[in-house]
């Protein structure tokens, strides 16, 4: 893929007073909260529906999207990203920051890790690898990771997650940022992959479409304007 930065971003859901969440994840975990974007209906074209306020935290180049939903969320079975590892050169061992709904979020000390690893459990191994590699083409980084710059992807094997919606409480996409989505989600598809939503514009922020791996985890394909300079 043309991507238009080296770093995968992910998005999460919540519902209710999301408070507390939001302190977590920039207090407890440390990452810096984006004040120069909380915009309210960002993906109302999208799998999610209306009300929802997205609010961005900041890592390195990648962001966490905290997707507020003004709706309480309808039960859904967890996607298959069960585990997000951060580095920080404040620890010196693995120290548990769960959020306070649950997601599962490690510090690690630097090293494999470079800045964010998405763990994702599935009971094919060589499938979903595959896909990451050959139909998403990221990098290669051992034998069970792919990398897009200083974000990684570690496939680890664990139970098919139950076909899940797209809206739904926990880690539910990653977003990799391209040049031209609507060429990349062509040859997506071309490649193998699943789509779940065509190429829609929004406003004049975003370019987007969505695509679902085997294990029918979603995938968030932007072009940004921010980012590439144009939406054309």
């Amino acid at each position: 893929m043309n991507l238009a930065k080296p770093a995968l971003d992910v998005g999460l859901f919540v519902d209710g007073d999301c408070n507390a969440v939001l302190d977590h994840w920039s207090q407890t975990v440390g990452i810096c909260f984006d004040e120069s974007f909380s915009l309210d209906n960002f993906e109302t074209l999208l799998p999610t529906g209306g009300g929802v306020r997205q609010h961005r935290h900041v890592l390195g180049n990648s962001v966490i999207k905290i997707n507020h939903s003004r709706d309480a969320l309808n039960p859904t079975p967890p996607s298959g990203y069960q585990e997000l590892l951060i580095a920080d050169t404040k620890v010196s061992t693995e120290t548990d920051v769960t959020d306070p709904l649950g997601n599962v979020v490690t510090l690690v000390p630097p090293g494999d890790v470079k800045q964010l690893r998405l763990r994702v459990a599935t009971p094919d191994v060589t499938e979903l690898l595959y896909f990451y590699s050959h139909v998403l083409e990221l990098e290669t980084v051992a034998n069970s990771v792919v990398g897009c710059g200083d974000s990684q992807i570690e496939v680890i094997p664990g139970p098919r997650p139950t076909p899940s919606a797209f809206q739904g409480k926990g880690f539910r996409y990653i977003t990799v940022q391209v040049h031209d989505v609507v060429t990349e989600h062509r040859s997506i598809l071309n490649r193998g992959g699943i789509e779940g939503a065509a190429p829609v514009r929004i406003g004049d922020v975003a370019h987007v479409s969505f695509i679902k791996d085997p294990n029918d985890n979603w995938i968030e394909i932007s072009q940004r304007k921010s980012l590439t300079g144009t939406l054309d």
